[in-house]
């Protein structure tokens, strides 16, 4: 379990840090993918905000980090967490020819939350006290 762990967590990283990176330097020669309108629409908005992905691959890069180098992952993972359901999300909904991408990555983070869930089980306290 622990090597499928650290090669499911490896994975994951590099992905987030890979393709952060690749947003602020392209060095991954990747023809722009042919979107439908909606996904266009969607993602016209996002990058037409200024901020969004410049701080989404920021985040990226810096939680990718942290699970490459085993630093606060459980912490780390839930933050990747929304961002992995929502490349899911998008890819389900709206671009669904690239789906095995969204696919991979949600169930690399959903295997690593389930490897890692003794770190979260205090969260789900049902009558919590100070």
């Amino acid at each position: 379990m622990k090597i499928a762990v650290l090669i499911a967590r490896t994975l994951l990283a590099l992905i987030f840090v890979v393709f952060g990176i690749n947003f602020f330097f392209p060095f991954l020669k990747m023809a722009p993918p042919v979107m439908s309108a909606p996904a266009t629409a969607f993602s016209t908005g996002l990058f037409g905000s200024g901020y969004f992905f410049p701080f989404l691959k920021s985040l990226e890069i810096i939680s990718g980090l942290f699970l490459l180098f085993n630093r606060f992952t459980p912490f780390f993972l839930l933050v990747l967490l929304p961002i992995s359901v929502n490349i899911f999300l998008f890819h389900l909904i709206l671009a669904p020819y690239a789906i095995a991408m969204g696919t991979g990555i949600l169930a690399l983070e959903l295997f690593l939350c389930i490897a890692y869930r003794k770190y979260y089980q205090s969260v789900f306290t049902v009558n919590p006290t100070v």
